[in-house]
């Protein structure tokens, strides 16, 4: 990977440290039940446990910047999990539910405090050749948390009861702690920044006000005072929003939502997230109280579309890049209407497995609509803001998140006005009932949306004069079709067979020009240019084929660098940018050996392959080089110019 071992033992400390952020936020669901019987708490009131969380961090992300430039990483990494563990063992211990949310918030102020910095010092550590490798490293670190917390949280809770999942979060938090002490060092030279202190507390009390309003506007006895606070926290949002449009460095770029593509991506993603976090909620709920069964059994049915869906986010991107946003968002959002709509027909007598599969479904679904979505709507954005983007877009999904968990449960909450006269259990499940409704009201809308507004970026413009005719009215030749076959004359069209096929041996370079897996990169450059190619292929001593390197990896290198990585988890995206000058970067190219910026999964062609299916591989790889091998060792290289002297060879053959 290319650091030493006690950068490896930091780096492990800090992801130790985020695993248990994330775990200790997917492990709650399943306990709600227990904690409302244990504690003597109502829905509406517990569900400020999942709500409250993601409330807080909305506020602490944008301090984020501050705080990184404020302390060194030693001070806020061990003084963030230091207050983690102590709201972990308040938790634990809590004689009440209000000593439990304080623990809470205390918790995930810290995680909203210290996770970007996590991030970015990650990145730093690795050198830049090895930086993507440690970011798959880190999201398959934090896809494994929701996949296994669910499942781990209902054991618990039926083996030990809901404390021990806090108690087990205080003890590995202190190892944490203690680890961080010893091992951690100072990483990063990162500038101070300032914040408006006006606009956070607008932001916090307003948000407060309007999730409070909504979450208890269900079961309040005081109608006046709930309309109040929402009234209040709507008008100080919107104070906190004309603030930030007159603010020359606003804390939060609203501007951006003027964008559509962008701001219709946004209020669809809210809408997801607020469905999600929401149903996550309900069900354990439903499964554990109206069904029966044990909270090991509610874990467990949210496992499969953890799994899966964080497959299918890896997937949906993929389809993204190459289909567009319609083919994969649409699909996407009806198997999530599909989802929704299993959940809202389910009984009071529901099959176990059918409720775990109409809850896949609507995870699945939900994947595969949000990520195609955020990229299409970021894409839309000049690249200059597209940091701004990341701070709304993590701030409007947080909210989502507490606002979706508020009104589905309060949603629940007014069965009682619907069915006064109804046994309690009926009423539970008339609750469940009429929140999974909504969850499937919500994904209509959602559906909507995206059919409507939704499209593609027109084709470029390279793409639609290929698809004409050319001045002299013939359809463009295809190349990548073959040369071998039939040759028709356009003008005349008289056809000859063509004597021969050509072969990758026939056409290409039998002499390249090559670089040794020992070379230093300020040898291949050197060499490159003095050959005016824009590609090597890399051999060892024996000959073998074992790399390339193109001008390409050498720009990629020397250009800033910007990783980003989406956490559905923690409803956040963290993006790196380097600071590195120039100058610094092209003297670490230079002393590089070649193997450590060149491909090793070489694209390359047998000497006996035809070459139209060469042309063809130019044409769907997008390269334009490939080396030729035999037997595993390189015999010459092949590139587009060869392609054209070999044409120009085939005209010469059918004028004959």
């Amino acid at each position: 990977m290319g650091v030493g071992r006690k950068e490896l033992v930091m780096v492990g400390v800090l992801l130790t440290g985020t695993l248990l952020a994330v775990l200790n936020l997917t492990m709650l669901s399943p306990a709600l039940p227990a904690i409302m019987s244990d504690l003597g708490v109502d829905a509406t009131t517990a569900q400020w446990l999942t709500s409250v969380y993601a409330l807080v961090e909305a506020v602490i992300i944008p301090l984020s910047a501050y705080l990184v430039g404020r302390f060194t990483t030693r001070q806020l990494f061990i003084t963030a999990l230091s207050v983690f563990t102590a709201g972990s063992l308040a938790a634990a211990v809590a004689p009440n539910f209000w000593v439990l949310l304080l623990g809470r918030i205390m918790q995930a102020a810290c995680t909203g405090a210290v996770m970007p910095m996590v991030f970015t010092v990650i990145l730093l550590v690795f050198p830049r050749e090895k930086r993507g490798t440690a970011m798959g490293v880190i999201g398959l670190i934090i896809g494994f948390a929701p996949a296994v917390g669910p499942s781990l949280s209902g054991l618990l809770v039926d083996s030990v009861g809901w404390r021990a999942l806090f108690a087990i979060v205080t003890a590995l938090g202190v190892v944490v702690v203690v680890l961080a002490a010893c091992l951690l060092r100072n990483y990063g030279n990162f500038a101070r920044t300032s914040f408006d202190k006006l606009s956070v507390a607008l932001s916090t009390v307003g948000l407060v006000c309007l999730l409070y309003g909504l979450s208890t506007f269900a079961s309040t006895t005081n109608m006046a005072l709930t309309l109040g606070l929402i009234a209040v926290g709507i008008v100080l949002v919107a104070f906190y929003v004309r603030r930030q449009l007159k603010l020359p460095e606003p804390m939060l770029n609203v501007r951006i939502l003027k964008t559509r593509p962008y701001a219709t991506a946004a209020c669809v993603v809210i809408i997801v997230q607020a469905a999600l976090l929401g149903t996550e909620v309900i069900t354990p709920l439903y499964i554990q109280g109206t069904l029966g069964f044990t909270a090991t059994m509610s874990g467990l049915a949210m496992l499969p579309g953890a799994v899966i869906g964080a497959f299918t986010g890896l997937v949906s991107g993929r389809l993204f890049d190459r289909f567009g946003v319609r083919k994969v968002a649409v699909p996407g959002v009806l198997v999530a209407v599909l989802g929704a709509s299993g959940l809202a027909r389910l009984g009071i007598d529901a099959n176990f497995i059918t409720v775990v599969l109409t809850y896949t479904t609507l995870v699945i679904g939900l994947q595969f609509t949000m990520t195609p979505l955020n990229t299409w709507g970021v894409n839309s954005l000049d690249n200059r803001v597209i940091q701004h983007a990341q701070g709304l877009s993590n701030t409007m999904n947080q909210v989502a998140g507490s606002f979706g968990t508020a009104v589905l449960v309060s949603v629940s909450a007014l069965a009682p006005l619907v069915a006064p006269g109804a046994p309690a259990a009926e009423q539970a499940y008339l609750g469940e009932h009429m929140a999974y409704c909504t969850t499937f009201g919500l994904m209509c809308v959602a559906a909507l949306v995206i059919i409507f507004l939704v499209r593609n970026r027109p084709a470029a413009a390279a793409g639609a004069v290929a698809a004409t005719p050319t001045e002299h009215g013939e359809e463009p030749v295809d190349y990548a079709a073959g040369i071998s076959g039939v040759a028709v004359d356009a003008t005349t069209g008289e056809s000859w067979d063509q004597a021969r096929t050509y072969t990758a041996a026939e056409v290409m370079n039998r002499e390249p020009v090559c670089a040794a897996d020992t070379a230093t990169m300020a040898e291949v450059i050197r060499l490159m240019d003095a050959n005016q190619t824009s590609g090597l292929p890399v051999v060892s001593a024996s000959g073998d084929l074992v790399g390339f390197v193109s001008d390409g990896d050498v720009a990629s290198y020397l250009g800033k660098t910007e990783i980003a990585l989406v956490d559905s988890t923690l409803l956040n995206g963290y993006r790196y940018i380097d600071d590195e000058d120039a100058a610094t970067r092209l003297r670490e190219l230079m002393g590089l050996s070649v193997m450590a910026v060149a491909t090793r999964r070489v694209i390359s062609v047998e000497a006996t392959t035809p070459v139209d299916e060469v042309c063809a591989l130019f044409a769907a790889k997008r390269i334009k080089k490939v080396p030729v091998v035999q037997d595993g060792k390189l015999v010459g290289a092949l590139s587009r110019r060869n392609i054209m002297r070999s044409l120009v060879e085939a005209i010469d053959l059918l004028e004959k």
